[in-house]
């Protein structure tokens, strides 16, 4: 029984390596990959674990539409991108089947955050199983979150309905680019026995010094971005809280409200 067991863990092993060696790119060679094999991925994507499938994936296949979606995203990786997912979390769908039982359902109340954190984290899961599918065929790819922060115009751009909002763009392709794996914060931080154990500061700030130490000696600003701000600026440039950020925000919030995201 031992030694079955142990075959068993062997054969796994090759997911397990895989998932480890995956990182992000950002950078990919204009190569057309087959449309079947877009298929084959967003079909392995709805075999994640899910709550109600909450989740739709717009195929960007249209040139212009790429285009306008490069304008309002990072340029050169959307267009050089194989494959371009919008993934959308979709409250509209689940509705209207709710909707077709005759009953008064929770997504027909003005609030419901069970469904809209799980419709969120259903599309996490299914864009999860179409990465690592990605990976499975030697294919590289990133996640970007611009349609998210453009909410109303990529809406817009794909005529999504009220009720589908798009989260994330998932880019695909043949990589361009063979970057290092990047620091993770360690097990102990993130692996918590019974009770959350807060962090230390020390543990903290260990981790920010070795993440800008390793995005120094990686060039990772001025080769993404151009510009030629330290690693820390950078991170701080994209978080800070603005009045337009704070602007922003109220902007999005009151979008997702009408769009039945609500919390």
């Amino acid at each position: 029984m031992k030694g079955g067991l142990a075959v068993s863990f062997q054969r796994r092993r090759s997911v397990i390596n895989l998932l480890k060696s995956r990182r992000s790119i950002r950078i990919f060679k204009p190569v057309s990959i087959p449309d079947y094999i877009v298929r084959l991925l967003v079909e392995a994507g709805s075999r994640a674990p899910t709550y109600y499938q909450m989740y739709t994936f717009i195929w960007v296949k249209s040139l212009e539409k790429k285009e306008k979606l490069a304008e309002l995203c990072r340029g050169e990786i959307v267009k050089n991108a194989s494959i371009v997912l919008l993934a959308c979390g979709d409250l509209r769908r689940i509705s209207r089947m709710l909707d077709m039982l005759g009953h008064k359902h929770i997504l027909s109340t003005d609030k419901h955050p069970v469904e809209t954190i799980m419709s969120i984290f259903d599309t996490a899961l299914a864009v999860e199983n179409i990465i690592i599918a990605a990976e499975s065929l030697g294919l590289g790819s990133v996640i970007l979150d611009c349609p998210l922060l453009y909410a109303p115009a990529i809406a817009q751009l794909f005529q999504l309905p009220r009720g589908v909002v798009p989260l994330v763009l998932v880019c695909i392709g043949v990589r361009g680019e063979s970057p290092p794996l990047r620091p993770r914060l360690a097990l102990n931080l993130i692996l918590h026995e019974d009770t959350y154990k807060e962090p230390s500061e020390e543990e903290l700030k260990n981790f920010i010094s070795l993440l800008e130490k390793h995005m120094e000696l990686e060039n990772y600003v001025r080769k993404y971005t151009g510009s030629d701000a330290k690693y820390i600026d950078y991170i701080k440039a994209k978080t800070e809280a603005t009045k337009e950020v704070e602007k922003e925000n109220e902007a999005l919030t009151k979008y997702l409200r009408e769009n039945l995201f609500r919390i």
